[in-house]
């Protein structure tokens, strides 16, 4: 079975959830906690659907009711051959479960082999299968990332199975020995196919492949760069509407906060948890090569998300003031509140449509479409929400930052449309699309969809929760300490990306390790992401202790407001050590593909040791909004310590396993 790196952070750069909280999630996804024999049972019976719909076609060809020419031409675009480049990359190792080896053959659902898809991704690359070796085992290059073949030539030639040749700038075999024993390179006049069938070699025969910690230190700075730059993109859309509204006072930022806290529990969270069944169930259709069905699940989707949120977003224009005034004891702040979530109401439809577009492309491969929407529409956003809070002319002061907000999401679902209809990627993403669905298409199997959508509603709900929870308990102290507990949260947010990136990049570098059976490397790669995550807190811890007094004049005119947020982010310093490591830790975990062990350990510390913690020591103890942040802290030193346990004491033997056994189910 070949072993292959497979693994990229491309899915990761794309992958945008936009919303305005100062939350923190993302190191596990809701898939985690999806039965996978659940998620094929689904797609068995919605494939079946298909299959029925084209049994009745060839029924109406038959008795003359259909043109003949007009379903040749679908059936033509959906036989259509991909080229393999679909499903390896980050999106499916983190959201596809195992068991998702749904068959498609001619038609029907039968017992032949899709494309291969394993758990967590490792080494899932067609060919190969039990029982020797077989003759489509080499594989050309161009099934393969370009950086990924970098990384095996890097490791190949550092362990003196390559050289460099000065001469012809090319990478050949060292040791003549070792050349007679590779097959495959009659036909493969490129380097890359050297690296490629070298590498397989290798592996079979047993070679040991070792790291450094100079080259992994390498590979996940380099990779982590581009995923800092996204991030630090990304949070700026919610950074724009604090920073431009907290210096109309603090009421005002107390009512922006509040307004997205409300909007990210009731609405956007629900929303992004709704769309998690297209990761399974669009990337399935994809690889089935059922392509009418992709575009079928996708406005389903989109039409049970957009009839689901009617009753919310009725409440949030009629009822949520009232709503808010129960847990909320400051009146104009429920106001305000309510004020935002009634503007930003008209961008939820484009909200909807942006990810369900977003999921459309990334099941065919496409995963750069959203970064390059983000790309544009985040300096737009900015100059928006200046646009309209502040400008003479146009400004309309507090109300500018949800209309900010909602004109935001419906360019960003614009934008992604423009991208599908004009793009010039080398798989049309159209052919997914045969046109609108009939009405009673759109109201069939919404049972199903739902059940499996279920664990991502709430596990996304989970992690807007969580920091909302302690924005309502601010609110509580004061409306000052709301602001501040608003400023320092998003300041905290904002820190996080960086080692959020390296948490990203180390869960690909290590799950290629782990593809490739390479234990001792994997080891090495988790302790250098120990280190660039001292390194990168280091910084962070630097720069908010010694700037403190700067970034709380940055974010606030109020005396009051400032003085709590200075008082705070020495606190917020010494946090960012154990948050580093806990993206470290969780980073690692994925990449040995047991995300379930990460995702119950920060339930766990954060349901149940922080938040009560938080509240202990804000309300009993009089700690003010420091103690939010000492419960916060408490919860992140039990996850770094329970998740780094796990890393380092995990039985590599069993993981190894597990990766061999996911292997197999992608090549069988």
């Amino acid at each position: 079975m070949p072993k292959q790196f497979s693994h990229t952070t491309s899915a990761r750069r794309s992958s945008v959830i936009y919303s305005s909280s100062v939350g923190k999630g993302g190191l596990f996804t809701p898939a985690d906690f999806i039965p996978g024999e659940e998620s094929e049972r689904v797609f068995n019976e919605l494939e079946a659907e298909e299959d029925a719909r084209l049994a009745r076609v060839q029924e109406d060809l038959e008795a003359g009711v259909l043109d003949e020419t007009a379903v040749q031409e679908e059936e033509e675009q959906q036989e259509e051959e991909p080229r393999y480049q679909s499903l390896m990359g980050e999106n499916n190792e983190l959201i596809r479960p195992a068991s998702l080896q749904t068959r498609r053959v001619s038609g029907g659902v039968r017992g032949a082999s899709a494309p291969p898809q394993s758990s967590q991704g490792y080494g899932a690359i067609p060919g190969g299968g039990a029982g020797g070796r077989p003759q489509s085992r080499r594989r050309r290059s161009s099934s393969y990332n370009k950086i990924l073949l970098d990384e095996e030539r890097d490791l190949l030639i550092d362990n003196k199975l390559l050289k460099k040749s000065h001469r012809l700038s090319k990478s050949q075999l060292l040791m003549d020995e070792f050349y007679s024993n590779v097959e495959g390179l009659e036909g493969g006049d490129d380097e890359d196919d050297l690296v490629v069938n070298v590498w397989e070699e290798a592996l079979e025969q047993g070679k040991e492949i070792s790291t450094s910690y100079k080259r992994e230190a390498q590979v996940i700075s380099f990779n982590a760069l581009p995923l800092i730059f996204t991030f630090v993109l990304q949070n700026s859309l919610s950074l724009a509407s604090i920073f431009s509204v907290s210096h109309l006072g603090t009421k005002e930022l107390g009512g922006v906060t509040l307004g997205s806290m409300t909007a990210n529990i009731t609405g956007l969270a629900a929303i992004q948890g709704l769309c998690t069944c297209l990761d399974t169930l669009c990337s399935q259709a994809y690889g089935a090569k059922n392509y009418h069905l992709v575009g079928l699940l996708v406005q389903r989707c989109a039409a049970i998300t957009i009839i689901a949120f009617i009753p919310v977003l009725y409440i949030w224009w009629f009822w949520s003031e009232s709503i808010l005034a129960l847990m909320i004891p400051e009146r104009e702040l429920c106001h305000l509140a309510a004020q935002y979530l009634k503007v930003t109401a008209f961008g939820v439809p484009g909200f909807i449509l942006f990810e369900c577009g977003k999921r459309f492309l990334q099941c065919q491969g496409i995963f750069h479409a959203s970064t390059i929407v983000l790309f544009v529409c985040a300096p737009l956003n900015a100059l928006m929400n200046y646009l309209f809070v502040w400008n003479k002319f146009i400004g309309i002061g507090y109300l500018g930052a949800p209309l900010s907000v909602a004109i935001n999401y419906w360019l960003m679902a614009t934008g992604l449309l423009v991208y599908t209809v004009f793009t010039k990627h080398a798989e049309t993403p159209l052919k997914c699309w045969t046109g609108f669905i009939k009405r009673h298409q759109v109201f069939k199997n919404w049972e199903k969809m739902l059940n499996l959508a279920l664990p991502g509603i709430i596990m996304v709900e989970a992690e807007f929760l969580g920091f909302e929870i302690l924005t309502i308990f601010a609110s509580h102290i004061s409306t000052a300490a709301l602001g501040a507990q608003s400023i320092v949260a998003t300041i905290a947010s904002f820190a996080y990306q960086v080692p959020f990136s390296i948490s990203v990049s180390t869960s690909t570098r290590v799950a290629n390790l782990v593809g490739a059976s390479l234990y001792k490397s994997c080891v090495v790669s988790c302790k250098i992401s120990l280190l660039l995550s001292f390194a990168c807190s280091s910084f962070n811890i630097f720069i908010i202790y010694y700037f403190r007094h700067g970034l709380a004049a940055m974010f606030s005119s109020e005396q009051d407001v400032v003085e709590l947020v200075v008082s705070t982010l020495p606190l917020l310093s010494f946090m960012q050590l154990f948050d580093a490591f806990n993206a470290s830790t969780a980073g690692c975990l994925r990449g040995q593909g047991r995300q379930k062990i990460g995702g119950y350990i920060n339930l766990f510390a954060f349901y149940c040791v922080g938040v009560p913690m938080a509240y202990f020591l804000t309300f009993h103890r009089g700690f003010g909004i420091a103690g939010l942040w000492l419960g916060i802290i408490c919860a992140l030193i039990i996850m770094s310590m329970c998740q780094g346990y796990a890393v380092f004491h995990g039985d590599w033997g069993r993981i190894m396993h597990a990766a061999k056994v996911r292997n197999a189910e992608g090549g069988n």
